[in-house]
Protein backbone atom coordinates (compact mmCIF):
# COMPACT_ATOMS: atom_id res chain seq x y z
CA UNK A 1 0.00 0.00 0.00
CA UNK A 2 1.34 3.42 -0.93
CA UNK A 3 2.64 5.59 1.89
CA UNK A 4 3.14 9.27 1.26
CA UNK A 5 4.48 12.00 3.52
CA UNK A 6 2.03 14.11 5.45
CA UNK A 7 2.17 17.87 5.58
CA UNK A 8 -0.59 18.54 8.06
CA UNK A 9 0.06 22.01 9.44
CA UNK A 10 -1.97 21.45 12.59
CA UNK A 11 -1.43 23.03 15.94
CA UNK A 12 -0.83 20.71 18.85
CA UNK A 13 -3.80 21.03 21.17
CA UNK A 14 -4.26 19.84 24.75
CA UNK A 15 -6.49 16.84 25.31
CA UNK A 16 -10.18 17.51 25.78
CA UNK A 17 -11.33 18.41 29.26
CA UNK A 18 -12.98 15.60 31.09
CA UNK A 19 -16.71 16.06 30.81
CA UNK A 20 -16.81 15.41 34.55
CA UNK A 21 -14.88 18.64 35.17
CA UNK A 22 -17.50 20.80 33.53
CA UNK A 23 -19.93 22.78 35.71
CA UNK A 24 -22.87 20.71 36.86
CA UNK A 25 -21.12 17.41 36.13
CA UNK A 26 -19.79 14.72 38.43
CA UNK A 27 -16.37 15.55 39.83
CA UNK A 28 -15.61 11.96 40.85
CA UNK A 29 -17.69 9.87 38.50
CA UNK A 30 -19.82 6.85 39.34
CA UNK A 31 -18.06 3.62 38.47
CA UNK A 32 -19.03 0.00 38.03
CA UNK A 33 -18.10 -3.38 36.67
CA UNK A 34 -19.77 -5.98 34.47
CA UNK A 35 -19.02 -9.69 34.75
CA UNK A 36 -20.50 -12.86 33.31
CA UNK A 37 -22.14 -15.61 35.35
CA UNK A 38 -18.71 -17.13 36.08
CA UNK A 39 -17.36 -13.84 37.41
CA UNK A 40 -15.19 -13.24 34.34
CA UNK A 41 -14.88 -9.66 33.05
CA UNK A 42 -17.43 -8.74 30.37
CA UNK A 43 -15.49 -6.50 28.01
CA UNK A 44 -17.03 -4.45 25.22
CA UNK A 45 -20.47 -4.18 26.84
CA UNK A 46 -22.45 -0.98 26.48
CA UNK A 47 -23.79 0.58 29.68
CA UNK A 48 -26.68 2.85 28.72
CA UNK A 49 -28.33 5.22 31.17
CA UNK A 50 -31.56 7.06 30.45
CA UNK A 51 -34.50 8.76 32.08
CA UNK A 52 -37.98 7.30 31.42
CA UNK A 53 -39.76 9.33 28.76
CA UNK A 54 -36.65 11.27 27.79
CA UNK A 55 -35.37 11.30 24.20
CA UNK A 56 -31.78 11.34 25.51
CA UNK A 57 -29.59 8.39 26.50
CA UNK A 58 -25.90 8.14 27.43
CA UNK A 59 -23.70 5.14 26.69
CA UNK A 60 -20.20 4.06 27.67
CA UNK A 61 -18.28 0.87 26.92
CA UNK A 62 -16.68 -1.47 29.43
CA UNK A 63 -12.93 -1.96 29.20
CA UNK A 64 -11.02 -5.24 29.05
CA UNK A 65 -11.54 -5.75 32.80
CA UNK A 66 -15.29 -5.12 32.48
CA UNK A 67 -15.01 -1.76 34.24
CA UNK A 68 -16.70 1.50 33.26
CA UNK A 69 -17.22 4.99 34.58
CA UNK A 70 -20.01 7.49 33.96
CA UNK A 71 -17.96 10.69 33.91
CA UNK A 72 -19.86 13.43 32.16
CA UNK A 73 -23.36 12.39 33.22
CA UNK A 74 -25.26 14.71 35.55
CA UNK A 75 -26.18 13.27 38.96
CA UNK A 76 -29.73 12.03 39.34
CA UNK A 77 -32.06 9.05 38.95
CA UNK A 78 -31.57 6.87 35.90
CA UNK A 79 -32.39 3.55 34.34
CA UNK A 80 -29.28 1.49 33.58
CA UNK A 81 -29.04 -1.34 31.07
CA UNK A 82 -26.12 -3.49 29.91
CA UNK A 83 -25.98 -5.09 26.46
CA UNK A 84 -23.32 -6.34 24.12
CA UNK A 85 -22.51 -8.94 21.51
CA UNK A 86 -22.26 -12.39 23.07
CA UNK A 87 -24.34 -11.41 26.12
CA UNK A 88 -28.02 -11.26 27.01
CA UNK A 89 -29.18 -7.69 27.56
CA UNK A 90 -30.11 -7.01 31.17
CA UNK A 91 -33.42 -5.59 32.30
CA UNK A 92 -33.20 -1.86 32.93
CA UNK A 93 -32.74 -1.16 36.63
CA UNK A 94 -33.11 2.13 38.45
CA UNK A 95 -30.05 3.66 40.08
CA UNK A 96 -29.19 6.91 41.79
CA UNK A 97 -26.01 8.45 40.44
CA UNK A 98 -23.99 10.78 42.61
CA UNK A 99 -20.35 11.64 43.08
CA UNK A 100 -18.17 8.61 43.86
CA UNK A 101 -21.07 6.18 43.45
CA UNK A 102 -19.90 2.58 43.24
CA UNK A 103 -22.62 0.76 41.33
CA UNK A 104 -23.41 -2.86 42.21
CA UNK A 105 -21.67 -5.35 39.95
CA UNK A 106 -23.77 -6.09 36.87
CA UNK A 107 -23.98 -9.75 35.85
CA UNK A 108 -24.70 -10.61 32.22
CA UNK A 109 -25.34 -14.07 30.85
CA UNK A 110 -23.42 -15.23 27.81
CA UNK A 111 -25.54 -16.09 24.78
CA UNK A 112 -25.15 -16.26 20.99
CA UNK A 113 -25.79 -12.94 19.30
CA UNK A 114 -29.05 -13.04 17.32
CA UNK A 115 -28.89 -12.13 13.65
CA UNK A 116 -30.94 -8.99 14.34
CA UNK A 117 -28.12 -7.67 16.56
CA UNK A 118 -25.34 -8.17 14.02
CA UNK A 119 -23.97 -5.23 12.09
CA UNK A 120 -24.32 -5.00 8.33
CA UNK A 121 -20.56 -5.60 8.12
CA UNK A 122 -21.14 -9.19 9.25
CA UNK A 123 -23.63 -9.87 6.47
CA UNK A 124 -21.47 -8.22 3.82
CA UNK A 125 -18.69 -10.57 4.89
CA UNK A 126 -20.69 -13.41 3.33
CA UNK A 127 -19.95 -12.01 -0.13
CA UNK A 128 -16.62 -12.83 -1.80
CA UNK A 129 -14.08 -10.03 -2.14
CA UNK A 130 -14.16 -8.93 -5.77
CA UNK A 131 -15.43 -6.18 -8.05
CA UNK A 132 -18.91 -7.66 -8.12
CA UNK A 133 -19.17 -7.14 -4.36
CA UNK A 134 -17.91 -3.58 -4.65
CA UNK A 135 -20.53 -2.82 -7.32
CA UNK A 136 -23.27 -4.40 -5.22
CA UNK A 137 -22.27 -2.24 -2.24
CA UNK A 138 -22.38 0.90 -4.39
CA UNK A 139 -25.80 0.09 -5.80
CA UNK A 140 -27.63 -1.46 -2.90
CA UNK A 141 -26.43 -0.18 0.51
CA UNK A 142 -26.54 3.62 0.32
CA UNK A 143 -30.12 4.20 1.46
CA UNK A 144 -30.37 1.45 4.08
CA UNK A 145 -27.94 -0.99 5.66
CA UNK A 146 -27.61 -4.59 4.47
CA UNK A 147 -28.54 -6.12 7.83
CA UNK A 148 -30.82 -8.95 8.99
CA UNK A 149 -33.98 -7.10 7.98
CA UNK A 150 -32.93 -7.26 4.34
CA UNK A 151 -30.40 -10.11 4.19
CA UNK A 152 -32.20 -12.62 6.45
CA UNK A 153 -35.80 -11.62 7.27
CA UNK A 154 -37.33 -13.85 9.94
CA UNK A 155 -33.84 -15.34 10.49
CA UNK A 156 -33.94 -17.30 7.27
CA UNK A 157 -32.36 -17.11 3.84
CA UNK A 158 -34.21 -15.55 0.95
CA UNK A 159 -34.83 -17.65 -2.14
CA UNK A 160 -33.54 -16.47 -5.50
CA UNK A 161 -37.12 -15.61 -6.49
CA UNK A 162 -37.56 -13.55 -3.34
CA UNK A 163 -34.29 -11.74 -3.96
CA UNK A 164 -35.32 -11.01 -7.53
CA UNK A 165 -38.60 -9.47 -6.35
CA UNK A 166 -36.74 -7.32 -3.83
CA UNK A 167 -34.18 -6.09 -6.37
CA UNK A 168 -36.92 -5.33 -8.89
CA UNK A 169 -38.73 -3.21 -6.28
CA UNK A 170 -35.54 -1.32 -5.45
CA UNK A 171 -34.93 -0.59 -9.14
CA UNK A 172 -38.41 0.90 -9.26
CA UNK A 173 -37.56 3.20 -6.35
CA UNK A 174 -33.96 4.09 -7.23
CA UNK A 175 -33.02 2.59 -10.58
CA UNK A 176 -31.60 4.49 -13.56
CA UNK A 177 -35.09 5.31 -14.86
CA UNK A 178 -36.45 6.49 -11.50
CA UNK A 179 -36.60 9.99 -10.01
CA UNK A 180 -33.77 9.08 -7.62
CA UNK A 181 -31.28 7.14 -9.80
CA UNK A 182 -28.66 5.89 -7.36
CA UNK A 183 -28.52 2.35 -8.77
CA UNK A 184 -26.23 2.02 -11.76
CA UNK A 185 -27.11 1.16 -15.32
CA UNK A 186 -27.01 -2.59 -15.96
CA UNK A 187 -28.12 -3.84 -12.53
CA UNK A 188 -29.92 -7.06 -13.53
CA UNK A 189 -32.48 -8.42 -11.00
CA UNK A 190 -32.08 -12.06 -12.00
CA UNK A 191 -28.27 -12.02 -11.94
CA UNK A 192 -28.23 -10.13 -8.64
CA UNK A 193 -30.68 -12.63 -7.14
CA UNK A 194 -28.54 -15.58 -8.20
CA UNK A 195 -25.45 -13.91 -6.73
CA UNK A 196 -27.09 -13.17 -3.36
CA UNK A 197 -28.90 -16.48 -3.00
CA UNK A 198 -25.65 -18.31 -3.69
CA UNK A 199 -23.78 -16.59 -0.86
CA UNK A 200 -26.38 -15.54 1.74
CA UNK A 201 -27.38 -19.14 2.48
CA UNK A 202 -29.04 -20.56 5.57
CA UNK A 203 -26.05 -22.75 6.46
CA UNK A 204 -23.79 -19.70 6.43
CA UNK A 205 -26.28 -17.52 8.33
CA UNK A 206 -26.40 -20.08 11.15
CA UNK A 207 -22.65 -19.69 11.64
CA UNK A 208 -22.55 -15.91 11.29
CA UNK A 209 -20.75 -14.18 14.16
CA UNK A 210 -20.28 -10.54 15.18
CA UNK A 211 -17.46 -8.59 13.58
CA UNK A 212 -14.73 -7.89 16.12
CA UNK A 213 -14.38 -4.15 16.78
CA UNK A 214 -11.04 -3.06 18.25
CA UNK A 215 -11.63 -1.67 21.74
CA UNK A 216 -8.40 0.16 22.45
CA UNK A 217 -9.40 3.48 24.07
CA UNK A 218 -13.07 2.93 23.17
CA UNK A 219 -14.10 3.12 26.84
CA UNK A 220 -12.88 6.73 26.97
CA UNK A 221 -15.83 7.91 24.86
CA UNK A 222 -19.22 9.06 26.12
CA UNK A 223 -21.87 8.77 23.43
CA UNK A 224 -25.09 10.71 23.96
CA UNK A 225 -27.94 9.87 21.62
CA UNK A 226 -30.91 12.15 20.92
CA UNK A 227 -33.99 10.61 19.33
CA UNK A 228 -35.39 12.70 16.48
CA UNK A 229 -39.05 13.57 17.28
CA UNK A 230 -40.28 11.98 14.05
CA UNK A 231 -38.63 8.52 14.05
CA UNK A 232 -39.14 8.01 10.31
CA UNK A 233 -37.40 11.25 9.37
CA UNK A 234 -34.00 11.34 7.69
CA UNK A 235 -31.46 13.64 9.37
CA UNK A 236 -29.18 13.90 6.35
CA UNK A 237 -26.87 16.73 7.51
CA UNK A 238 -26.18 18.71 10.65
CA UNK A 239 -24.15 21.77 11.67
CA UNK A 240 -22.90 23.10 15.02
CA UNK A 241 -24.17 26.63 15.64
CA UNK A 242 -22.30 29.38 17.47
CA UNK A 243 -24.34 28.93 20.67
CA UNK A 244 -23.63 25.18 20.77
CA UNK A 245 -27.03 24.10 19.47
CA UNK A 246 -27.24 21.84 16.43
CA UNK A 247 -29.10 22.54 13.18
CA UNK A 248 -30.35 19.33 11.55
CA UNK A 249 -32.01 18.77 8.20
CA UNK A 250 -35.33 16.93 8.37
CA UNK A 251 -35.56 15.60 4.82
CA UNK A 252 -38.97 13.99 5.22
CA UNK A 253 -40.58 16.51 7.59
CA UNK A 254 -39.43 19.37 5.33
CA UNK A 255 -38.05 21.50 8.16
CA UNK A 256 -34.96 22.16 10.25
CA UNK A 257 -34.61 20.71 13.72
CA UNK A 258 -32.67 22.74 16.28
CA UNK A 259 -31.29 20.56 19.07
CA UNK A 260 -30.47 21.88 22.53
CA UNK A 261 -27.81 19.44 23.79
CA UNK A 262 -28.45 20.36 27.42
CA UNK A 263 -32.15 19.45 27.39
CA UNK A 264 -32.61 17.23 24.35
CA UNK A 265 -35.34 19.52 23.06
CA UNK A 266 -35.46 19.37 19.25
CA UNK A 267 -38.20 21.64 17.88
CA UNK A 268 -38.83 21.62 14.14
CA UNK A 269 -38.62 24.96 12.35
CA UNK A 270 -40.64 24.89 9.12
CA UNK A 271 -39.11 26.09 5.87
CA UNK A 272 -41.49 28.37 3.93
CA UNK A 273 -41.25 26.29 0.75
CA UNK A 274 -43.72 23.45 0.01
CA UNK A 275 -42.12 20.00 0.36
CA UNK A 276 -38.79 21.65 1.17
CA UNK A 277 -36.80 18.37 1.43
CA UNK A 278 -33.70 19.91 3.11
CA UNK A 279 -30.66 17.68 2.58
CA UNK A 280 -27.55 19.78 3.24
CA UNK A 281 -26.68 22.66 5.57
CA UNK A 282 -23.67 24.92 6.12
CA UNK A 283 -23.38 27.91 8.47
CA UNK A 284 -21.41 31.04 7.58
CA UNK A 285 -19.41 33.33 9.87
CA UNK A 286 -22.41 35.62 10.34
CA UNK A 287 -24.58 32.75 11.56
CA UNK A 288 -26.68 32.43 8.41
CA UNK A 289 -27.82 28.92 7.55
CA UNK A 290 -27.37 27.84 3.94
CA UNK A 291 -29.68 24.95 3.18
CA UNK A 292 -29.94 22.94 -0.02
CA UNK A 293 -33.57 22.03 -0.78
CA UNK A 294 -33.68 18.85 -2.88
CA UNK A 295 -37.19 18.46 -4.23
CA UNK A 296 -37.85 22.18 -4.85
CA UNK A 297 -34.42 22.47 -6.49
CA UNK A 298 -33.41 25.55 -4.53
CA UNK A 299 -30.70 26.95 -2.31
CA UNK A 300 -32.05 28.72 0.75
CA UNK A 301 -30.61 31.11 3.32
CA UNK A 302 -31.99 31.64 6.80
CA UNK A 303 -30.62 34.79 8.43
CA UNK A 304 -30.10 35.48 12.13
CA UNK A 305 -33.59 36.97 12.41
CA UNK A 306 -35.16 33.79 11.05
CA UNK A 307 -36.05 35.19 7.61
CA UNK A 308 -35.69 32.86 4.62
CA UNK A 309 -34.56 33.67 1.07
CA UNK A 310 -34.43 31.06 -1.69
CA UNK A 311 -32.91 30.82 -5.16
CA UNK A 312 -33.98 28.31 -7.85
CA UNK A 313 -30.99 26.35 -9.16
CA UNK A 314 -32.69 24.09 -11.72
CA UNK A 315 -31.36 20.77 -10.40
CA UNK A 316 -31.66 18.29 -7.55
CA UNK A 317 -28.52 19.12 -5.63
CA UNK A 318 -26.48 17.09 -3.18
CA UNK A 319 -24.24 19.44 -1.19
CA UNK A 320 -23.73 23.10 -0.42
CA UNK A 321 -20.42 24.80 0.45
CA UNK A 322 -19.44 28.38 1.21
CA UNK A 323 -16.46 30.19 -0.26
CA UNK A 324 -14.51 33.20 1.03
CA UNK A 325 -16.53 35.55 -1.17
CA UNK A 326 -19.79 34.58 0.51
CA UNK A 327 -21.05 32.52 -2.40
CA UNK A 328 -23.02 29.33 -1.85
CA UNK A 329 -21.64 26.60 -4.10
CA UNK A 330 -23.66 23.50 -5.01
CA UNK A 331 -23.54 20.45 -7.27
CA UNK A 332 -26.17 18.51 -9.19
CA UNK A 333 -26.65 15.08 -7.63
CA UNK A 334 -27.85 13.32 -10.78
CA UNK A 335 -26.59 15.60 -13.56
CA UNK A 336 -24.67 13.62 -16.18
CA UNK A 337 -24.76 15.14 -19.66
CA UNK A 338 -23.71 17.68 -18.73
CA UNK A 339 -22.64 17.31 -15.11
CA UNK A 340 -23.19 20.66 -13.39
CA UNK A 341 -21.75 22.82 -10.63
CA UNK A 342 -23.07 26.19 -9.63
CA UNK A 343 -23.05 29.00 -7.12
CA UNK A 344 -25.36 31.67 -5.81
CA UNK A 345 -24.14 35.24 -5.50
CA UNK A 346 -26.24 36.50 -2.58
CA UNK A 347 -25.59 40.20 -3.20
CA UNK A 348 -27.19 40.07 -6.63
CA UNK A 349 -29.27 36.88 -6.44
CA UNK A 350 -27.51 35.65 -9.56
CA UNK A 351 -27.20 31.89 -10.05
CA UNK A 352 -24.18 30.82 -12.12
CA UNK A 353 -23.83 27.32 -13.57
CA UNK A 354 -20.63 25.60 -14.69
CA UNK A 355 -20.37 22.58 -16.97
CA UNK A 356 -18.05 19.85 -15.75
CA UNK A 357 -15.94 18.06 -18.39
CA UNK A 358 -17.80 14.91 -19.38
CA UNK A 359 -17.04 11.70 -17.56
CA UNK A 360 -15.48 9.25 -20.05
CA UNK A 361 -18.29 6.73 -19.49
CA UNK A 362 -21.24 9.16 -19.34
CA UNK A 363 -22.12 8.81 -23.02
CA UNK A 364 -22.99 5.13 -22.52
CA UNK A 365 -25.75 6.01 -20.07
CA UNK A 366 -23.42 5.75 -17.09
CA UNK A 367 -24.22 8.08 -14.19
CA UNK A 368 -21.16 9.25 -12.23
CA UNK A 369 -23.49 10.34 -9.37
CA UNK A 370 -21.82 13.56 -8.17
CA UNK A 371 -21.70 13.49 -4.38
CA UNK A 372 -19.94 15.58 -1.76
CA UNK A 373 -18.87 19.18 -2.43
CA UNK A 374 -16.36 21.00 -0.22
CA UNK A 375 -14.63 24.33 -0.70
CA UNK A 376 -10.87 24.42 -0.03
CA UNK A 377 -9.12 27.35 1.68
CA UNK A 378 -7.77 28.29 -1.76
CA UNK A 379 -11.32 28.71 -3.09
CA UNK A 380 -11.16 25.56 -5.20
CA UNK A 381 -14.35 23.50 -5.18
CA UNK A 382 -13.85 19.75 -4.68
CA UNK A 383 -16.43 17.16 -5.69
CA UNK A 384 -16.56 13.37 -5.43
CA UNK A 385 -18.24 11.11 -7.97
CA UNK A 386 -19.64 8.10 -6.14
CA UNK A 387 -20.14 5.83 -9.13
CA UNK A 388 -17.61 7.61 -11.35
CA UNK A 389 -14.71 6.54 -9.11
CA UNK A 390 -12.97 9.89 -9.25
CA UNK A 391 -12.75 13.26 -7.53
CA UNK A 392 -12.23 16.58 -9.22
CA UNK A 393 -11.57 20.21 -8.43
CA UNK A 394 -12.75 23.43 -10.04
CA UNK A 395 -10.91 26.73 -9.65
CA UNK A 396 -13.53 29.45 -10.16
CA UNK A 397 -10.86 32.10 -10.76
CA UNK A 398 -9.30 30.32 -13.74
CA UNK A 399 -12.25 28.03 -14.61
CA UNK A 400 -9.74 25.15 -14.56
CA UNK A 401 -10.84 21.60 -13.81
CA UNK A 402 -8.53 18.86 -12.56
CA UNK A 403 -9.67 15.22 -12.57
CA UNK A 404 -8.25 12.45 -10.36
CA UNK A 405 -9.17 8.80 -10.91
CA UNK A 406 -9.26 6.85 -7.65
CA UNK A 407 -6.41 4.34 -7.31
CA UNK A 408 -8.73 1.36 -6.70
CA UNK A 409 -11.61 0.37 -9.02
CA UNK A 410 -15.23 0.71 -7.83
CA UNK A 411 -13.99 2.33 -4.60
CA UNK A 412 -17.01 4.64 -4.15
CA UNK A 413 -15.53 8.00 -3.10
CA UNK A 414 -18.22 9.53 -0.90
CA UNK A 415 -18.26 12.48 1.54
CA UNK A 416 -14.73 13.88 1.37
CA UNK A 417 -13.12 16.77 3.26
CA UNK A 418 -10.25 19.20 2.65
CA UNK A 419 -7.36 19.52 5.10
CA UNK A 420 -5.82 22.85 6.12
CA UNK A 421 -2.77 22.00 3.99
CA UNK A 422 -4.98 21.41 0.94
CA UNK A 423 -4.85 17.60 1.09
CA UNK A 424 -8.07 15.80 0.23
CA UNK A 425 -9.29 13.03 2.54
CA UNK A 426 -11.67 10.63 0.85
CA UNK A 427 -13.71 7.75 2.30
CA UNK A 428 -13.66 4.85 -0.16
CA UNK A 429 -17.13 3.58 0.65
CA UNK A 430 -17.05 0.27 -1.20
CA UNK A 431 -13.25 0.00 -1.10
CA UNK A 432 -13.18 0.15 2.74
CA UNK A 433 -10.20 2.51 2.81
CA UNK A 434 -9.39 6.06 3.76
CA UNK A 435 -7.58 7.80 0.92
CA UNK A 436 -5.46 10.93 0.93
CA UNK A 437 -4.84 12.88 -2.27
CA UNK A 438 -2.00 15.38 -2.55
CA UNK A 439 -3.26 17.76 -5.28
CA UNK A 440 0.25 19.15 -5.82
CA UNK A 441 1.54 15.80 -7.03
CA UNK A 442 -1.65 13.93 -7.89
CA UNK A 443 -0.48 11.07 -5.67
CA UNK A 444 -2.79 9.02 -3.46
CA UNK A 445 -2.17 7.19 -0.23
CA UNK A 446 -4.65 4.55 0.93
CA UNK A 447 -5.20 3.22 4.46
CA UNK A 448 -7.22 0.08 5.10
CA UNK A 449 -9.86 0.45 7.81
CA UNK A 450 -9.42 -1.83 10.85
CA UNK A 451 -12.87 -3.42 10.39
CA UNK A 452 -13.82 -5.34 7.22
CA UNK A 453 -16.76 -4.00 5.20
CA UNK A 454 -17.19 -1.00 7.48
CA UNK A 455 -18.19 1.14 4.46
CA UNK A 456 -16.62 4.53 5.30
CA UNK A 457 -19.26 7.08 4.32
CA UNK A 458 -18.14 10.52 5.50
CA UNK A 459 -14.90 12.20 6.60
CA UNK A 460 -14.59 15.36 8.67
CA UNK A 461 -11.31 16.93 9.78
CA UNK A 462 -10.75 18.42 13.23
CA UNK A 463 -7.89 20.67 12.17
CA UNK A 464 -7.31 22.24 15.60
CA UNK A 465 -6.59 18.85 17.13
CA UNK A 466 -4.95 17.20 14.14
CA UNK A 467 -7.35 14.32 13.72
CA UNK A 468 -9.71 12.88 11.16
CA UNK A 469 -13.14 11.42 11.93
CA UNK A 470 -14.78 8.78 9.73
CA UNK A 471 -18.45 7.77 9.89
CA UNK A 472 -19.41 4.35 8.56
CA UNK A 473 -22.39 2.87 6.77
CA UNK A 474 -22.20 -0.73 8.02
CA UNK A 475 -19.98 -1.15 11.11
CA UNK A 476 -22.08 0.74 13.69
CA UNK A 477 -18.86 2.56 14.53
CA UNK A 478 -16.91 5.78 14.21
CA UNK A 479 -13.20 5.76 13.43
CA UNK A 480 -10.61 8.34 14.40
CA UNK A 481 -7.47 8.49 12.25
CA UNK A 482 -4.26 10.10 13.51
CA UNK A 483 -2.26 11.33 10.49
CA UNK A 484 0.95 11.53 12.50
CA UNK A 485 0.97 7.89 13.63
CA UNK A 486 -1.28 6.64 10.79
CA UNK A 487 -3.29 4.70 13.35
CA UNK A 488 -7.05 4.22 13.67
CA UNK A 489 -9.05 4.20 16.89
CA UNK A 490 -12.49 2.56 16.80
CA UNK A 491 -15.49 3.88 18.73
CA UNK A 492 -18.48 1.51 18.57
CA UNK A 493 -21.95 3.08 18.48
CA UNK A 494 -24.75 1.77 20.73
CA UNK A 495 -27.39 1.73 17.97
CA UNK A 496 -27.59 -1.18 15.54
CA UNK A 497 -28.06 -0.18 11.92
CA UNK A 498 -26.59 3.28 12.46
CA UNK A 499 -25.92 4.40 8.89
CA UNK A 500 -23.84 7.51 9.55
CA UNK A 501 -24.56 10.07 6.84
CA UNK A 502 -22.93 13.18 8.25
CA UNK A 503 -20.51 14.50 10.87
CA UNK A 504 -19.59 17.91 12.23
CA UNK A 505 -16.97 18.90 14.79
CA UNK A 506 -17.63 21.44 17.52
CA UNK A 507 -14.46 23.48 17.15
CA UNK A 508 -14.75 24.88 20.69
CA UNK A 509 -14.38 21.54 22.47
CA UNK A 510 -13.73 18.83 19.89
CA UNK A 511 -17.07 17.06 20.34
CA UNK A 512 -18.13 15.07 17.30
CA UNK A 513 -21.75 15.33 16.18
CA UNK A 514 -23.22 12.45 14.20
CA UNK A 515 -26.40 11.98 12.13
CA UNK A 516 -27.78 8.44 11.75
CA UNK A 517 -30.25 7.92 9.00
CA UNK A 518 -31.56 5.04 6.88
CA UNK A 519 -34.51 4.84 4.56
CA UNK A 520 -36.17 2.65 5.69
CA UNK A 521 -34.20 1.90 8.81
CA UNK A 522 -33.65 2.51 12.49
CA UNK A 523 -35.49 5.37 14.19
CA UNK A 524 -33.62 8.56 13.32
CA UNK A 525 -31.07 9.81 15.84
CA UNK A 526 -28.43 12.45 16.34
CA UNK A 527 -25.48 11.65 18.61
CA UNK A 528 -22.57 13.37 20.27
CA UNK A 529 -19.27 11.54 20.79
CA UNK A 530 -17.20 13.15 23.54
CA UNK A 531 -13.69 12.00 24.38
CA UNK A 532 -13.38 12.21 28.15
CA UNK A 533 -9.60 11.71 28.35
Amino acid sequence: MTRIPFRFALAAMPALLLAGSLPGRNQAPPTGRVVDSRGEPAAGVFITVSTPGSPVSHSVLTDDDGRFDLAGITTGQYLVQARGNGFRATQASQVSLSDRTQLPTIIVGRAPTPLADLSASAFLGLLPENDEKRRFILDCTGCHVFDARFAAPADTARSAANWQDAVTRMLGFSGPASNFPVISQGRDPAATATYLAGHVRLDRLRNLAPIHLPRENASTALITEYAVPEPGDLPHDLAVLADGSIAITGMFTHGMYVLSPATGAMPLEPIPVPNANPRAVEVDAAGNWWVLLGGPRRVAKRDAAGAWTTWPIGMYGHSVGLDARGRACFNGHFTREPELLGHVEPATGRVVLDTVPAHPRAASGFGPIPYELRVAPTGEVWVSELAGNRVFSHDPASDRYRMYEMPSPHSGPRRLDVGPDGSIWIPEYSGNRLARLDPATGRFGEFELPVPDALPYVVRIDARRGRIWIGTGAADAIFLFDPASRRFTTYPLPTRGALVRHLDVDDSNGDLWIAYGASPGVPAKVARLRLRR
